[in-house]
């Protein structure tokens, strides 16, 4: 005699995988959800770089949707901070903790970054020299993220008196004295 399935028995299994199986895309659409260039965030700000896969811990960058200081001081005048000269992408998270860890100065750049919760996240940093470059490429040119013609910090250090610009009118990098006021836009990886 062969063994009958129960259709209370049925109806319960096929919940349970069903269930299983739309948990499991939702869970996965939603944590890998595709972004462009020039998208909205789930910040709230603007997605200005796509590495083109995941890798340590990130893929995007998101750039928040406004100013967060239009005279601060990139801080630290005549006082060099290791761990905050680099330039790459990638390379602005790590730059802004060496500075919020080395420059006690209150209202500097990469501190208005930290303190920034946009979207409800707290994840924000400074950005690096090519970060700031790729924010100009990519929202600034297409006339996305009102960032004006202003001149923005970057988080990479140049020397002990000086700090990497972006220049928004033009494109142009320079350094300036990290003493002077600039504009900051803070940004985050995920």
């Amino acid at each position: 005699m062969k063994n009958k399935v129960k259709p209370a028995n049925l109806i319960l299994a096929l919940v349970m995988v069903f269930g299983a199986v739309t948990f499991f895309v939702n869970g996965s659409n939603a944590q890998n959800k595709m972004y462009r260039i020039g998208d909205k965030g789930p910040a709230g700000g603007w997605i200005f770089y796509d590495k083109g896969r995941s890798s340590d811990g990130w893929r995007y960058l998101e750039a928040a949707p406004e100013d967060q200081g239009d005279k601060a001081e990139w801080g630290c005048y005549t006082t060099s901070i290791p761990g905050a000269k680099g330039t790459a992408m990638g390379t602005g998270k790590s730059n802004t903790q060496a500075i919020i860890k080395r420059c006690l100065e209150l209202n500097i750049a990469a501190k208005l970054c930290t303190e920034y919760r946009g979207g409800g996240r707290s994840d924000w940093f400074l950005p690096s020299k090519d970060e700031v470059k790729e924010m100009y490429t990519n929202l600034q040119k297409a006339g996305i993220g009102g960032f004006d013609n202003h001149i923005f910090w970057s988080s990479s250090e140049y020397s002990d008196n000086l700090a990497w610009l972006q220049g928004f009118s033009d494109g142009d990098q320079t350094h300036s004295y990290k003493d002077g006021s600039h504009h900051v836009r803070a940004v985050r990886a995920f």
